[in-house]
């Protein structure tokens, strides 16, 4: 898998070329973030889940740090429901989470803004291993284990988890192929 021998205004264009988003913020000379993230067929991808029963909402969004001269993909999750009583603004954030805040100052009462990295060589276990690490496994978000429907097959499935994982894995593999 190319990687670290893209230096960031390549990586920047390769993936402007792919069409992965609307726009690709650089931050500090060495993190991109897709703003405005485009599916495989060029329209808007929906980043945003909601829980049915707590009115609770994730918004993803994906990008690339280089870290040790090795690419990390990068996921943003932004945390929001309807309790006004607690709200981060955009201007909390801190390091990393600072090339987020394009999609983070449009939110909903934000409560929470996390964000998980991993090397962008990284196969779907790994992904899956980093994000219920660095994610799944917050108290604060919790509320994505009671988000269950039933599928076609009659199982219970945790669509919520589901969902961030598929969106993730879809896009480290859309921009690993975007960089052959």
């Amino acid at each position: 898998m190319p990687d670290s021998h893209f230096d960031i205004d390549t990586l920047k264009a390769r993936l402007e070329q792919a069409r992965l988003a609307g726009f690709i913020y650089l931050h500090n000379r060495n993190m991109l973030t897709l703003q405005d993230a485009l599916n495989e067929h060029g329209a808007a991808l929906n980043n945003f889940a909601q829980h049915e029963l707590t009115a609770d909402q994730i918004g993803l969004q994906f990008g690339l740090r280089l870290s040790d001269g090795q690419w990390q993909f990068m996921i943003g999750l932004t945390h929001s429901n309807q309790d006004r009583s607690y709200e981060i603004g955009a201007g909390n954030l801190k390091g990393d989470q600072r090339a987020f805040n394009l999609l983070y100052a449009f939110y909903n009462y934000p409560k929470g803004f996390y964000t998980v990295s991993m090397p962008l060589a990284a196969n779907a276990q790994q992904l899956e291993d980093a994000i219920e690490q660095q994610l799944l496994s917050l108290p604060a978000l919790s509320f994505l284990n009671s988000a269950v429907k039933t599928n076609p097959m009659g199982q219970q499935v945790q669509w919520m988890k589901s969902y961030l994982i598929q969106e993730a894995l879809n896009m480290k593999v859309r921009i690993q192929t975007a960089l052959l």
